[in-house]
């Protein structure tokens, strides 16, 4: 298609490039412990945090300028620090770099991040194995839970202009209830997407998945300040445990992502493709439907301290044609939209983040789906479903009451009744059956609080406690809680709230105990209560899960839905 060849020459363009790295993986400890540098230390980052990717090197270099801070003088901050230059040793000087006093088999764990490196002027290769075994056990069922992944990541840089990053992961995964009721009404494994039913020998139990997930990238400088990458995998936009704008929780994507870094601007463009459906709904090998999105997000950092972005998405399908009009790297989507005949969903936003005290970041986030002023100052007309708007507001406090590595933070986030959702349910802001914002889609609040302690070096305690309002909708009517569904066929157009629909308080506790035993190899136990009380009695569900593992350069997102 027409669309490909010009991704492919974009790719092509740039005969001379600045050398440049991969990002860190979205979910990794390194984000955090720069958060918590950043506000604890007040020395200004070139990072925009918003931007959930983060380029190793920007990781490398930050770490370095706080190296020798007093404030960073602890055993556990020395740690973190270390774990930072180790993880990311490539784009550092050997000063910085350790080696690993016995590596195996003499060419194998040179160094204490990775199994396999190779080091030349012209070529970089970094290899590790990815894995993660689980077991657990469920209240009330004889089966046993468990998780076998294995994998294997590959990242490098060649000729000082062009950067990699690939990994595939094979799952074998048997879930908690409630994961299990959510993969049967949408026909997709959260985060993963197509599976197979799984059938093992040991241990004997149903309702088992068998998936794969890969993620690739390739990318490079055009000039020192703008950069390009085309892949396959997920992105991130927002400070926040969740995003309103873009999250990490949905099946992978094809993507072409332009980044533009220049004085104290961060520019972003991202061009999606996206599926309306699933292949597991499918009964024959027909290619699934395909649509497309185009997002832009700008961010400016006021102050070191202080910072704003600027959101706009757009969802379309063209009978799999891409609407070139959307290439547009600057235009406002909502006006193409319009000249066009406003066929397609538009989503606009605004969100920031302040640090305070040298101890304290506040950020949030306003992401406006449809709005009309005279609808909401109309008594008469109270709670028009077309009023569709999201907020979150959230603060991170470092190092709570005086006491080191001790990170709490609270976070609350409001989607109002149909959100997400278009009168054309191909163009609902999904991708193959799942959200690409909130895990709990629409028509929900929800407060979160998680704390975070490292008494020791190698050992992390988390807890977190989720509490939500949330909603199903009773069978053939649509009440703005799953924006698969097309607005069209929503029950009515006034009186709308939160929670309308069979409305269901939502509690979710987790307690994490993690021990790392070496780079990036970790023993763990979880136990997670989950507690769904509906006002349909036949919905109500109480799930424990408590479970025991071990992996390797694996950051599973948790199932906190």
């Amino acid at each position: 298609m027409l669309k490909h060849l010009c991704f492919f020459v974009l790719l092509l363009l740039p005969g001379l490039t600045q050398a440049q790295d991969s990002g860190l993986p979205l979910q990794a400890p390194t984000i955090h412990l720069l958060g918590r540098m950043e506000v604890l230390s007040g020395i200004p980052s070139m990072i925009h945090p918003e931007v959930g990717e983060i380029s190793r090197r920007d990781a490398a270099n930050y770490a370095r300028s706080i190296d020798t801070l007093a404030k960073f003088q602890g055993k556990v901050d020395r740690a973190n620090l270390q774990y930072i230059f180790d993880d990311n040793n490539d784009c550092l000087p050997d000063s910085f770099c350790r080696k690993s006093r016995k590596s195996l088999l003499k060419y194998f764990y040179r160094t204490p991040a990775n199994f396999f490196e190779v080091n030349t002027p012209d070529f970089t290769l970094r290899a590790n194995p990815m894995f993660n075994f689980q077991l657990g056990d469920q209240n009330g069922d004889p089966e046993l839970l468990f998780q076998n992944q294995r994998g294997l990541e590959v990242r490098g840089t060649v000729d000082d202009k062009v950067y990699f990053y690939t990994n595939l992961v094979e799952s074998q995964m048997r879930f908690p209830d409630y994961v299990t009721n959510r993969i049967q009404q949408f026909s997709a494994v959260p985060g993963a997407g197509f599976y197979k039913n799984y059938r093992p020998r040991f241990p004997k139990v149903t309702n088992a998945y068998d998936f794969n997930v890969a993620n690739a990238v390739v990318g490079f400088h055009v000039t020192r300040h703008v950069g390009i990458q085309l892949g396959h995998g997920r992105n991130v936009i927002g400070n926040g445990y969740r995003s309103l704008f873009l999250s990490d929780v949905g099946n992978p994507y094809f993507f072409l992502k332009i980044n533009t870094r220049v004085w104290r601007f961060q520019y972003q463009n991202l061009f999606m493709e996206l599926s309306p459906g699933t292949a597991n709904t499918l009964n024959t090998s027909e290619r699934i439907p395909r649509k497309y999105a185009a997002v832009h997000y700008l961010n400016y950092k006021v102050t070191p301290r202080l910072s704003f972005g600027f959101f706009e998405a757009t969802i379309f399908n063209r009978s799999r044609d891409f609407e070139f009009q959307y290439l547009n790297p600057v235009i406002l989507y909502r006006t193409v939209e319009g000249m066009i005949g406003s066929p397609d969903n538009v989503q606009i936003g605004v969100d920031g983040h302040w640090n305070l005290f040298n101890r304290v970041q506040l950020y949030g986030q306003f992401l406006l789906d449809e709005f009309i002023f005279s609808q909401v100052v109309n008594p008469d007309q109270d709670g028009w479903w077309g009023n569709k708007f999201a907020f979150q507001s959230g603060i991170k406090y470092y190092n709570a009451l005086g006491i080191n590595n001790l990170d709490v933070q609270l976070e609350y986030n409001s989607v109002r009744p149909y959100t997400y959702s278009h009168f054309d349910s191909l163009n609902s802001y999904t991708h193959y059956n799942q959200p690409l914002a909130h895990p709990l889609w629409s028509n929900f609040r929800e407060m979160v609080a998680l704390v975070r302690y490292q008494p020791l070096p190698r050992l992390t305690l988390q807890a977190r406690l989720l509490q939500a309002t949330v909603a199903d909708d009773p069978v053939g009517e649509n009440w703005g809680n799953i924006p698969l569904l097309g607005n069209a066929s929503r029950s009515q157009e006034y009186g709308n709230e939160i929670g309308q629909g069979i409305r269901a308080r939502l509690r979710i506790i987790g307690l994490d105990a993690t021990w790392m035993l070496h780079h990036n190899l970790f023993v763990e136990g979880k136990l997670m209560l989950r507690r769904k009380d509906s006002d349909d009695n036949a919905l109500d569900l109480n799930t424990r899960v408590l479970a025991l593992g071990i992996r390797m350069n694996m950051w599973n997102k948790e199932y906190d839905f």
